[in-house]
């Protein structure tokens, strides 16, 4: 969505190497003072280069050619002088700059584009060591809570991809794999808070789009990181790309091994006839690991076309050891009471899924200028073995039982997924997008639970109440049509995606049950951009979204593995439906500091919530076969009527001087909970909220002498409503120390997470039957060593061309270079290697994975 003011004017200019030589097949680009394209050109075989249509504006010229450092050059654009001029411009070839080491330009920490935001995460040092789910801790507007699950602006069911690619790819569970996931293998992370009709309608706040390492680098190149924390935690990373004339294969292979723990201490006290109090304490070691690995090749058949083949193996292990003492007393309670009940239940689980999945991706570019075409499929399948143990003791009225459950299991998913995506520039400003995709996705899953009296001479027997087998499946289709177009300083883009959802699953929980649901909806999406000034420059979106029900929501097996608290599915619970609408002003200098300031207002339909009430075996309980739970609490998703979420969030990237910089950012937002008709046995134990929250995040980095940096990495999240209650204040403060070594081919990091070891989750939960306090510990204070090492050289023809080159090598190789013509294929390497249209192309090493979530 393009925002200059006129077309009619042009930049032009002519490039040179150090002796005057011109280089052609150079990628020239100009930027917007967003950072986003405006227009481009390759530079001929004279050097020259002229980049039309140019509107008004204050622009920076990009400019890539491979043997030769980045280089940028500010230029503005003035009714008065339309078209800029700017003559020779001199590049640095990169061997006579640092004798042979390789150079790339330093990426912005944060880059605002059309419709979303990207946040660079490599210079991130603080989360060296970690998984992905403490990469995303740190990115502005972002929140992960204690079980990992991630939240976009205070709100959750967010969707998360992978290279563009559903996260499910990795296994059903994304909140483990989000975990096991090394950190050493993200690049970058891109934020869409209003997506546009081009993506899924799927989720309630936005898209997460984690971007894995790839390097589209000539010849051989790569790097290896090697890691330990704290308590048994390593990690580990190899990435390789191979890149000859119109092939590029890359390899990115990970490990990961964290070992951690969890205390949960439930405090709850009925205020009803009875009076009675119950306590949890729950001891929790968990195990998070993996190895993900990533294969894919790149052809650029001609200057028009380019296929990429990706598969992925990955394999994951996911464990827990439990042991948890569940007391229950009769008024005045705990302090003073006598004990009624006591439980001892100890459990552990041990699993995790072997996935495969394959991506095949073709580009084409028609001979009209803009107008192209991605075709993509993508095929997964994922497998789990799991087991599961539970010992428990049970104190009642002074009479000891012991009970020992197993349940050991398995399942699997598969799925696929096809889409197409068209663009065609139909007027000189006027752009028509369209596409069309489909997905299938199947879910399988069974155990075998046996249940034997560990006191007696008992036998094993099959645990009615935990045994389950279900199969569910579901399968979207869509269309979408965009066009976008500008008038003057004032650009927009209108959009409308239809979608046809369809649900069946059957469950044996333990009896046969079946739920099968269909949607099909239409969801419009508008924006409207308008540049004030050369740097300043307002943003208006609207999107509709919806979050539609998942399997486990829907279907009403009990688990009873937490210990008074009995959790179920609700077959009868609806798709919630969002409309977004989201303001955004934005500010970018040529010193490096960048603004951005959006308001934000969401409503929500059908709002779905999980609800506790005490079970009381009145009729909805006994509907629901909870006879033999009274006393304990159920936990089960309602929708509550509506919800209203509005806010103001700011960023700001500051450059105070040429060795310090920061990255703040801050979200203040009210949630309301607007309830409706409810059954009966709910309308007691919730009522309308509302309230404020706010969370903020702060990045600062100091270049020190002898290649040492250090960055400082802040969090605080204030006390914010949750349904039936509040979450209390948390903030905590990372650190790290980096050191480059070796001419900068290596690197040495050692951080700390939570050095003070202050960040609390805990919730406060009040109703007219009962209050509850849930405190959650994790293991927040980690430390971790990083070791990285970069190899590699820019062409695979010379010799001499790696880290070993000497000065005298790289000074014939700028010689010949001057000699040598670049070929045709030269010329269509350098176009697919800097390809910033931001359509999700293949070539230039990005290995058909950075595709746009459809």
């Amino acid at each position: 969505m393009p925002v200059l003011a006129q077309v009619s004017g042009s930049v032009s200019g002519k490039l040179t190497d150090g002796s005057g030589a011109p280089v052609a097949y150079a990628n020239v680009t100009l930027l917007r003072a967003d950072s986003s394209v405006a227009n481009g050109d390759l530079s001929k075989d004279d050097g020259s280069f002229r980049i039309s249509p140019v509107g008004e504006g204050s622009y920076t010229i990009r400019i890539e050619s491979i043997g030769f450092t980045s280089k940028y050059v500010a230029v503005p654009v003035t009714a008065a002088k339309p078209d800029v001029k700017m003559g020779a411009i001199k590049l640095t070839a990169v061997a006579t700059e640092l004798n042979a080491v390789n150079v790339t330009a330093e990426k912005k920490v944060m880059e605002l584009k059309v419709d979303k935001k990207v946040f660079n995460v490599e210079k991130n040092t603080t989360t060296a060591g970690g998984s992905a789910t403490d990469v995303l801790q740190n990115v502005p507007a972002i929140s992960v809570d204690m079980d990992g699950n991630v939240s976009l602006r205070g709100k959750g069911n967010v969707t998360v991809l992978i290279d563009g690619k559903p996260a499910t790819m990795m296994g059903t569970d994304i909140t483990s794999a989000l975990q096991s996931l090394p950190a050493s293998s993200i690049e970058s992370v891109e934020v869409i808070t209003n997506p546009s009709a081009k993506y899924d309608a799927q989720g309630t706040t936005g898209i997460i789009n984690i971007i894995t390492k790839k390097d589209g680098r000539l010849g051989i190149n790569g790097n290896v990181t090697v890691g330990a924390g704290t308590r048994d935690k390593y990690n580990a990373n190899l990435g390789l790309n191979v890149r000859k004339g119109k092939w590029n294969t890359f390899l990115n292979s990970s490990f990961r091994q964290n070992n951690t723990f969890n205390n949960v201490t439930t405090d709850r006290q009925d205020t009803g006839l009875h009076g009675d109090s119950y306590y949890t304490y729950e001891h929790v070691p968990r195990l998070f690991g993996g190895f993900f690995n990533t294969l894919g090749t790149t052809y650029d058949l001609d200057k028009n076309n380019s296929f990429t083949l990706t598969g992925n193996v990955n394999t994951m292990q996911w464990g827990f050891r439990d042991n948890s003492d569940y007391y229950v007393y009769d008024e005045p309670g705990r302090e003073g009471g006598s004990m009624k009940m006591y439980r001892n239940r100890y459990s552990e689980g041990l699993g995790g899924p072997l996935s495969f999945s394959g991506a095949l991706d073709y580009k084409h570019k028609f001979k009209k200028k803009g107008e192209e075409m991605n075709i993509d499929a993508t095929y997964a399948s994922s497998t789990i073995q799991r087991s599961q143990i539970y010992d428990t003791k049970l104190d009642t009225n002074g009479k000891i039982l012991g009970i020992r459950s197993e349940a050991p299991g398995r399942g699997g998913n598969n799925s696929f997924n096809a889409w197409a995506d068209y663009v065609n520039p139909i007027t000189e400003t006027g752009k028509l997008g369209a596409g069309m995709k489909s997905q299938f996705y199947e879910f399988y899953s069974s155990n075998d639970p046996l249940i034997w009296n560990t006191d007696s001479a008992d036998i094993k027997r099959i645990d009615y109440t935990q045994l389950t087998k279900y199969n569910y499946k579901q399968q979207i289709h869509a269309a979408y049509v965009n066009w976008s177009d500008q008038k003057g300083k004032l650009a927009y883009q209108l959009g409308l995606r239809i979608e046809d959802a369809q649900y069946n699953g059957t469950g044996e929980v333990p009896t046969k049950q079946t739920f099968k649901n269909s949607f099909l909806n239409l969801f419009p999406s508008a924006f409207v951009s308008y540049q004030l000034t050369q740097e300043h420059s307002v943003y208006l979106n609207y999107s509709r979204r919806t979050n539609r029900p998942g399997f486990f929501q829907m279907m009403p097996f009990k688990d009873l593995s937490n210990p008074g608290t009995v959790s179920m599915g609700n077959p009868d619970i609806l798709p919630e439906f969002i409309d977004n609408i989201e303001a955004n002003y934005s500010y970018s200098d040529d010193k490096g500091n960048t603004l951005i300031f959006s308001a934000y207002f969401a409503n929500t339909s059908n709002l779905s919530e999980r609800i506790l009430k005490p079970i009381t075996g009145d009729a909805l309980d006994v509907d629901l076969g909870l006879q033999n739970e009274v006393g304990q609490l159920l936990s089960r998703p309602m929708n509550i009527a509506s919800g209203v979420t509005y806010g103001l969030e700011g960023t700001a990237k500051l450059q105070f001087t040429k060795i310090w910089d920061a990255t703040l950012s801050a979200n203040l937002f009210n949630n309301q909970l607007n309830i409706g008709e409810l059954p009966d046995g709910y309308s007691a134990y919730i009522s309308n909220t509302s309230g404020y929250g706010w969370f903020s995040k702060v990045n600062t980095s100091i270049k020190l002498p002898a290649n040492f940096s250090l960055q400082f990495n802040g969090n605080y999240e204030s006390p914010k409503v949750i349904t039936q209650g509040r979450q209390r204040e948390s903030y905590w403060l990372d650190v790290a120390l980096r050191k480059n070594l070796w001419k900068n081919k290596a690197t040495l990091i050692v951080n700390c997470s939570d050095v003070f070891k202050t960040r609390q989750f805990i919730n406060n939960y009040n109703t007219p039957l009962y209050t509850q306090t849930i405190d959650r510990v994790k293991e927040t204070r980690i430390g971790n060593l990083t070791f990285t090492y970069r190899f590699g050289k820019q062409d695979m023809g010379n010799k001499g061309m790696g880290p070993g080159g000497d000065k005298g090598r790289g000074a014939k190789r700028a010689e010949s270079r001057k000699a040598e013509k670049p070929t045709e294929q030269d010329r269509a390497n350098n176009l697919k290697q800097n390809d910033d249209s931001d359509n999700g192309g293949g070539g230039g090493g990005n290995g058909g994975g950075q595709r746009r979530g459809q």
